[in-house]
């Protein structure tokens, strides 16, 4: 069922306990119990370079939950499943966001349910997931390092990151933006990006995707350990993230 909250939260490992996590991704459906509530959750591997590298940062793993209510959240955070992923981490980000508007599929479905708010002010975060056709993956894994580094580059990006599920068919980028502005600049100028979106729809390189934005609810967890500019989201929130 959509949800309306959803949570990203990013764990990082030590290098002598990545195997372990790594395994732990590959067989996560192993040790999902009866103590796992029902709901949308996704544990993913983040790439290397800010997660947009083919190879994998076997330290560095992204939970995504969503959850139909505040109560259902404590039940997956208090469940043996999520335990083995949080309680060994060195290093912890959450982000609570609401999604606001979106479109496209993940896995053939719609997984959010969006309050159709206008994204007017304040900070947001955004979502992209694409499915690459084999036939395309070439073309698609060599556009990568340019969109990695203008994200970079970008005005008003306060972090950005890339994971997913499958070794090189699969891509979700997440970012978050002080404003609406700096992310519809980056997202519509002429640009590497915008040049390979279009290559993307004329050239059909991608089975199936979705773009999702999102409202920034809170920040929480070790944010000195990531390269996030909190500042701006402290400024624009009024409130401490």
């Amino acid at each position: 069922m959509p949800t309306d909250q959803v949570t990203f939260s990013f764990f990082r490992y030590s290098l002598g306990y990545s195997p372990a996590a790594f395994l732990f991704m590959g067989f996560r459906r192993l040790f999902i119990g009866d103590d796992v509530p029902a709901g949308e959750f996704r544990l993913m591997g983040c790439g290397g370079d800010d997660g947009f590298s083919i190879l994998p940062d076997l330290r560095t793993y992204c939970l995504m939950s969503a959850l139909p209510d505040a109560a259902t959240d404590r039940r997956l955070r208090q469940s043996r499943f999520y335990r083995r992923i949080a309680e060994p981490s060195q290093a912890q980000l959450h982000i609570l966001l609401r999604p606001i508007s979106g479109h496209g599929t993940w896995d053939g479905r719609e997984p959010f349910a969006y309050s159709g708010e206008r994204a007017a002010d304040g900070p947001l975060a955004v979502l992209t997931h694409a499915r690459v056709h084999d036939h395309r993956l070439r073309a698609f894994w060599r556009s990568v390092p340019r969109i990695r580094q203008h994200l970079r580059d970008a005005p008003g990006c306060l972090f950005h990151i890339g994971f997913g599920e499958g070794p090189l068919r699969t891509l979700a980028t997440f970012s978050l933006w002080q404003d609406v502005e700096r992310m519809r600049a980056f997202a519509y100028q002429q640009s590497p990006h915008h040049r390979t979106l279009r290559a993307a729809r004329q050239e059909h390189w991608l089975s199936e995707s979705i773009f999702v934005r999102f409202r920034v609810l809170s920040i929480s967890g070790d944010l000195g350990a990531w390269p996030l500019r909190s500042e701006p989201l402290v400024a624009a929130q009024g409130r401490s993230c």
